[in-house]
């Protein structure tokens, strides 16, 4: 970590290139890299790293990690409720550890002793109470984060939360409104079939099915074709 002053400085500059993101992002994956990017220069952390958590499996994730070499990216799936970060992600509070190769609760120790990682900061990734990950900060000699420190680093984590949840839900939008337009495609099809061939909406949904398997084709591109075809009768 660095002078007080600086780290403000750094943090509030993090900050407003994270808030940018919300409107200029647009998939998951390039946000996290940005935000462990932003993240590590903000905390100038040796390792700085995204856990999201998986809510089927109720465990976190390796999503996003800003280090370019050692072994930190082997490590293994955190459950809920285990290690340092499932305890974070669980409890939705910070953890700051002196020393992770000696504390009891840390899982990945032989990694954190190739890597040279020491001190950690884990705290978690919440929107309205809703823990969605959790960001670490690791340095390469011992330290004890500040008050101050946790307080910024969490900050951040709340606003990487919001910038996760408001793609997820773009994407969500993105999905779903591209499956409404598709089956308005096949529906469109299906009629012109029903018809052309004066059959049954089933017996056209079968054929056009029929098609794509044996073309392997999706239904859509096959719809597509149906309509294509027909502007030209």
């Amino acid at each position: 970590m660095k002078e007080n002053s600086s780290a403000s400085s750094r943090f509030l500059e993090g900050i407003a290139e994270i808030s940018r993101a919300i409107m200029d992002q647009n998939y998951i994956d390039d946000l996290l890299n940005l935000i462990v990017s932003v993240t590590a220069n903000i905390t100038s952390s040796k390792v700085c790293s995204i856990l999201l958590l998986d809510r089927k499996k109720n465990e976190l994730i390796l999503r996003a990690y800003q280090s370019k070499w050692g072994k930190y990216n082997q490590r293994s799936n955190t459950a809920l409720g285990e290690g340092i970060a499932g305890r974070v992600a669980q409890s939705n509070t910070p953890i700051k550890v002196l020393d992770v190769r000696k504390d009891p609760r840390f899982i990945n120790k032989a990694i954190a002793v190739e890597d040279g990682l020491v001190s950690l900061l884990s705290v978690p990734m919440s929107v309205e109470g809703e823990v969605v990950g959790v960001i670490n900060c690791y340095t390469s000699k011992m330290y004890d984060f500040s008050v101050e420190e946790i307080n910024m680093l969490t900050t951040v984590a709340t606003q990487a939360s919001v910038v996760i949840k408001n793609t997820e839900l773009r994407v969500m939008k993105e999905v779903v409104e591209r499956e409404l337009e598709q089956r308005k495609i096949i529906e469109r099809a299906k009629e012109i079939l029903m018809d052309k061939k004066k059959i049954s909406g089933k017996e056209a949904f079968e054929k056009m099915r029929s098609q794509s398997m044996n073309s392997r084709i999706s239904m859509v591109k096959i719809a597509e074709s149906i309509i294509l075809a027909s502007s030209f009768d």
